[in-house]
């Protein structure tokens, strides 16, 4: 079932958590280090922030990381209170995952998705909402490429099923992950996939997930202005659904497009102000909502946006404030990749107040760090601040160096993120790939069967007058007559013979003879009602099996019938024709074989046409 707790909140560029998180024993220690590094680049205000909710997070009041051990196993038991079993662990396990999405523990709600997919009891439905939730785990832990192999996979499941709101989600989880490796068209393409599903279904709170990767990713397209109006649709939706989660992620969306447009207009040169002004005060409410929610994950993200309007404001000492509070939640959390981030935006702090050796020492322990040597993005960042720096301040050198580590680094950048993308969408390829392949076969087979269903249909059908033959009569007929005798319903038999038809052959042609025999079709077509059968017997004879019918009934029926064949308009087949028709009715009786049944209805028909045709002749009316 669709949950919306499988849903990914927005991330800003670069903003994933690390493969593995930190071990409790490492935390306090950690926690510790960071406060006092934090201290010496503080103002003396007793390391609050005096203009947010909150302020340093005592460890205590911080969700505790996830153990592996935690996790739930289970053993494989044969029979069905197994099975029973297994599908109530799945579910939760699931139910566990999405727990986990909200509250930002994605290497848990990985691990527990990734158990139930190698369970022998899962079925279809639990493997799609499986891929559903790791795709998004994977996305918030910078694993991109399993992000979109995962997501496509339950992309398929759900549209199958007509699933539409868990297309839409599944969609913004393939947008982002698109987005956060530059390949926009391909996030383009899965926004408006999502957008649209989310209108399909009627789900607001689909439309606005929607809106706001719709917004990012015209703002990674360069459409500024669209980014903006869009952003803003999505946050005014937002308000109107009661959900904090996504009133936070569109504050914070929005609050980071108009950082990017800011930025933009610095380096064009232009006034940054209004959309610096009008960014802070969205950012601000978004580290609002992430601290009364207190989700950690999301605290981290905000104050990390916050600090990039704050340097771009020139406010250095709240920006220091917020790096190391955002700092200390991280390495808490063990978002490792985030508390990077932190540094990089200290130092950068430092260097925007002039403190140049400060911010080359804050740089170069980060480049010694092993654990930045993997972060090739920050690695490009961190080597140019340092060579325009060392460069500024006539350090050629030293600039030089910085400047062919650069050169080098954004080589294997461009290397990794051309693989990662070739790969991404190969993935892609080959799932659309065996998508179209699975289609094609059942399209086959669709073919196939409805080949057989028309070969049947000719086999039972005249093919003059498209009426139903002796093999369709062979078939029904036994059917039939075992409901009329469970109902305890009369059926009756009618026979039926066109009079003097050789005559119509011999005088106007065996063409006009075939008309009249397909318009005595219709004429019975016509007359018979879902629980009737009518067949063409052969030559000019038809049969009619009127089922719950008495043979009053049935008198009636047939005499009505005569009338519209002695009424009907044969001069409109050929001029001059006149046609009627001869019939007999006999009752089923009890125990009756088809045979002796259809035998006595044809007696009476032959007594219809020795009487002087044009009429109706009972079977029980002969001793």
């Amino acid at each position: 079932m669709t949950d919306f707790d499988d849903l990914v909140a927005p991330l800003p560029a670069g903003a994933t958590v690390p493969s593995q998180p930190p071990t409790a024993d490492a935390l306090p220690a950690a926690v510790d280090s960071v406060a006092d590094g934090i201290a010496d680049l503080s103002q003396a205000d007793g390391g609050r922030d005096l203009t947010l909710p909150g302020g340093f997070v005592e460890l205590a009041d911080l969700p505790s990381p996830a153990i592996d051990g935690d996790l739930h196993k289970s053993a494989h038991a044969p029979g069905l209170a197994a099975s029973l079993a297994r599908q109530a662990t799945i579910e939760k396990l699931l139910d566990e995952s999405a727990q986990a999405n909200r509250d930002g523990q994605h290497h848990t709600g990985a691990a527990q998705a990734e158990q139930v997919l190698t369970d022998p009891f899962i079925t279809p439905g639990q493997e799609a909402r499986a891929r559903q939730l790791l795709s998004g785990h994977r996305l918030r832990l910078g694993e991109f490429e399993a992000s979109v192999r995962h997501g496509l996979l339950a992309l398929e499941y759900l549209a199958a099923s007509g699933d539409q709101l868990g297309q839409s989600m599944v969609h913004c989880t393939l947008a982002l992950a698109f987005h956060e490796t530059a390949l926009e068209e391909p996030a383009l393409g899965h926004v408006l996939g999502a957008l649209e599903a989310a209108r399909a279904c009627g789900s607001r709170t689909a439309e606005f997930w929607a809106l706001s990767r719709s917004s990012m990713v015209h703002q990674a397209l360069g459409d500024a202005d669209r980014s903006i109006v869009l952003g803003r649709q999505a946050l005014a939706l937002a308000d109107t659904l009661g959900d904090p989660q996504a009133e936070f992620a569109a504050r914070n969306n929005l609050g980071d497009s108009y950082l990017e447009i800011a930025r933009a207009q610095r380096a064009k040169g232009e006034d940054a102000q209004v959309a610096l002004r009008d960014g802070i005060d969205i950012i601000r409410a978004a580290v609002v909502r992430s601290v009364k929610q207190r989700h950690a994950f999301d605290e981290t993200i905000a104050r990390t946006n916050l600090v990039g309007f704050l340097i771009e404001r020139g406010e250095y000492a709240e920006a220091r404030r917020q790096a190391g509070r955002s700092k200390t939640i991280a390495i808490t959390n063990g978002y490792r990749n985030l508390a990077v981030n932190n540094d990089a935006q200290l130092a950068e702090v430092a260097r925007a107040e002039g403190r140049i050796d400060l911010a080359c020492t804050m740089m170069n322990a980060q480049l010694a760090d092993p654990s930045v040597a993997e972060d090739a993005a920050l690695n490009v960042t961190l080597h140019r601040s340092l060579y325009e720096m060392h460069r500024a301040a006539g350090r050629f050198e030293q600039a030089l160096e910085h400047h062919e580590q650069l050169h080098v680094l954004i080589l294997v950048l461009t290397r990794q993120t051309a693989g990662l993308q070739s790969r991404m969408l190969i993935n892609s390829l080959e799932i659309e790939q065996a998508r179209h392949e699975a289609q094609r076969s059942q399209l086959e087979a669709e073919m196939q069967r409805v080949r057989a269903e028309e070969l049947d249909q000719q086999a039972h059908t005249d093919p003059l007058t498209r009426l139903p033959n002796r093999r369709a009569l062979d078939r029904q007929l036994p059917e039939m007559m075992r409901t009329a005798r469970e109902r305890s319903e009369p059926l009756c038999a009618v026979m039926i013979d066109m009079d003097h038809f050789k005559k119509v052959n011999d005088e106007h042609g065996h063409a006009t003879g075939d008309r009249v025999l397909t318009t005595m079709a219709a004429i019975l077509g016509d007359a018979t009602r879902d629980s009737d059968l009518a067949v063409r017997v052969g030559g000019e004879e038809f049969l009619l099996v009127l089922g719950n019918t008495t043979t009053d009934q049935a008198v009636q029926i047939c005499e009505r019938l005569l009338g519209k064949v002695r009424n009907h308009p044969w001069g409109v087949v050929t001029a001059g024709l006149r046609c009627t028709a001869s019939v007999g009715v006999a009752l089923l009786k009890q125990g009756e074989s088809v045979s002796r049944w259809l035998g006595r209805a044809d007696a009476a028909l032959y007594e219809a046409k020795a009487s002087g045709r044009d009429r109706v002749e009972l079977a029980a009316s002969r001793a």
